[in-house]
Formats: C-alpha cells, structure tokens, sequence
C-alpha cells in the first residue's frame, strides 16, 4: 500500500511483515542442512522435554484432585486438554490477527530510506542490490531489495515481480528457510515504484521482462506426494524430499509458442501454440483415511490433513504430452491459502502431479484465460 500523500515529502509504503515462523526457520533450517545428525539429536531432546513437561502437568493436576470424586478428575483432565487446545489455536489466531493488523512504514528519499521497525538506521541507495526473493533457479516468490546500514542488512521483498533477462543479482539469495530472509515485503506494484526511487540514485538495473520476453515458469514435483510413501520407507521419504528443491519441468511462455523443456537438460519436450494450449480449472481434494473410532486427536488430525492437502489447480492440455496437473498451494501469510477457485469448478480427489509459486501460478492463470475465475484470500498484495 502506498501511503504517500505529499509529493514534496518522503514517499511512503505500507509493508507487510515476513510469513509465519520465517526467521524461526532461517535459523533451523541452514543448521539442519550444515549438521543433520546434531539437528536431529536437538528435535529429540525437545520432543523429550515438551513432552516431560505435559506429562508433569498433567500429574500435577491428577494430584491436586485425587481426594475429589471421579467426575472432577475426569472433567480436571479433560479440561487440561481443552485449556492446551485453546492456548494453541487462541496463540496461532492471535499472532495471525497481529501480523496483519501490524503495519511496518517503509519511507524512501531521494537517496536513503527508513524503516519504522528499525528506528534510527537509515539505509543509503548507493549500496543497493537486487536479489531473488526465494532460490535462484528454483521455487520464488519475487524479487529482493537489499539494503546497508553499516553491518545491518534490510531486505525488502517484491512480491510477484519478476526481473528481465540479464539483470544483475548480485545480492544473496532470501527467502524462508534460508540464511536470509526478506525484513518486509510490498506487493509488486509498490516495490515498482520504490525501485524507481531507488534507481534513480543507484543506476540500479530494475527493469521488468519486455513483453517479447518468454516468461519461465518452473513445475516441481508435488510436496504432498510425501503422503502416499509409506512411514515406514525412511529413505524413500529421505530421497524424495531432497529432490523437491530440482524442477522436473519449464513452460516457457511467449507470444507465438508454449514449450515444455526439461531445465536438467534444457531439451525442449513439446513446442506448440499457445492456441493449441488450454487449461480446466480444478480443485484437488485427495481422500483421507478414517477411523472407525475417532478420537477428538483423530479428528484434528483429519481435519488438519484435508485443509492443508486440498488446493486449486489446474489440469493443462498439451498437443503430444499427457495432461499436467498442477496445484498451488501459496500462503496470504504463511497459515492461510492466497488462491481459491469459485464454488462449482470441479473436484478431483487425487493430488496434483506438479505445483508451482503464486508468481509463476499467477502467470498461468492469466495466460490460460482463468484469471477473471480466481479468487484471492486474505492476499493484501493484489489489492
């Protein structure tokens, strides 16, 4: 949002604040990758105390009323559970209403610019940077502005906005579960005209693709595919979730063609006309095991799994390929779903085959003539 409402002073934008848990898994995740094996023994030691302290908890309350009758004990239990379960839901909401109401102002000079959350830093436009919000060559969510303040890196994420050919990006890689992650971030149209103040101080390269640019967007095998390897297949499990981060599939988008190239390879699979192309919108929805006897955990569980595996996608035809289908299941925030298709597009209870950002399912939708179709929850940076 841009809250500048005098042109003779310092442009200001309303920045949203990083996804849930981000800086949380900056720190994990690269420690996790650098030294599995002492990750690992941390996660079971926690496992441990978290739930040591559960079980003292609950035997101090089985104490304190062992001398009342059955029912009390019965209702002292039960409402420990309940109590856990409204700290942990009442946490969760709480933090999601926080982070949206919370509003971080981004104010930007002609040479340097100020953030509210770091009161006194001014970050200078001579140093500045462009980097890839996310990873280079694999799954992103725009582009990255960084920016100095002594040894103080801020790093302002352009949600959606994509770059052209040959711009330099000489800034790191940031994103979640990266070393680095974005500080805040503004839709694309906001980060368009940041960069232009930027620039002009910089020379900073900020162009965006031309539209004779074929635009590339990357197909990775689908994360819930996990689910149908059985739990006792560690290394299985262990081999797919190291190949998540590869794309198995490109679709190059320009004016006159559509080709699907193997990014391994670079050997181009298919090359038609974007006429020859179309694309059903669906919604995937796989089937989830139940119980004969649920319990209220089963049940959280279960509905927990629905939510989270269900998400619009979309069942692409190509000349010479067999269909792709394609899911996205890109976050407002980090706990909620950006996209939703509209009531009466049909369901399909399988999981998709591939999934790609919101950046490149966006570029889908609009090349494929859905974009009229698409609904988006809870996304401030589309408004």
């Amino acid at each position: 949002m841009n809250a500048n409402n005098n042109s003779g002073a310092a442009r200001q934008f309303v920045a949203q604040p990083p996804f849930w848990g981000s800086k949380v898994a900056s720190f994990t995740t690269p420690a996790w990758q650098n030294n599995p094996a002492k990750a690992y023994l941390f996660t079971i030691v926690g496992v441990f105390a978290f739930t040591g302290a559960l079980w003292a908890l609950f035997f101090g309350m089985q104490s304190l009323t062992e001398d009342g009758s059955e029912w009390i004990q019965r209702a002292s239990t039960h409402g420990l559970q309940l109590g856990l379960l409204v700290l942990l839901f009442g946490g969760v909401y709480g933090w999601t209403r926080w982070s949206r109401d919370k509003k971080i102002v981004v104010s930007a000079t002609s040479d340097a610019l100020t953030v509210t959350t770091r009161p006194g830093d001014v970050y200078p436009f001579t140093e500045a940077q462009l980097g890839t919000w996310g990873v280079t060559g694999g799954h992103t969510m725009g582009t990255a502005l960084h920016l100095h303040c002594g040894s103080k890196r801020f790093a302002l994420g352009g949600r959606d906005r994509r770059v052209a050919a040959g711009t330099r990006l000489d800034a790191p890689d940031a994103g979640y579960g990266l070393p680095i992650d974005v500080d805040a971030w503004l839709s694309a149209e906001d980060f368009d005209a940041l960069l232009a103040i930027v620039s002009s101080r910089s020379g900073l390269d900020v162009r965006r693709p031309s539209a004779d640019e074929p635009t590339r967007c990357l197909l990775f095998t689908n994360s819930l595919k996990l689910q149908e390897i059985s739990s006792f297949s560690i290394r299985k499990q262990w081999q797919f979730t190291r190949s998540l981060s590869t794309a198995r599939l490109a679709i190059d988008i320009g004016v006159n063609s559509i080709r699907v190239i193997d990014p391994t390879t670079a050997a181009v699979i298919a090359s038609v006309s974007p006429r020859q192309v179309s694309a059903q919108p669906v919604v995937f929805r796989p089937m989830q095991g139940r119980h004969w006897f649920p319990t209220l955990g089963n049940a959280m569980s279960d509905a927990a799994t629905d939510y989270w595996s269900t998400s619009p996608g979309m069942r692409i035809t190509i000349p010479g390929m067999e269909p792709l289908t394609v899911g996205c299941r890109d976050t407002a925030m980090g706990l909620d779903f950006r996209f939703a298709w509209p009531g009466g597009v049909p369901t399909v209870a399988a999981r998709a085959d591939y999934e790609v950002s919101g950046t490149d399912w966006l570029t889908l939708v609009e090349t494929f003539g859905l974009a009229s179709h698409l609904q988006h929850r809870g996304d401030r940076s589309s408004r």
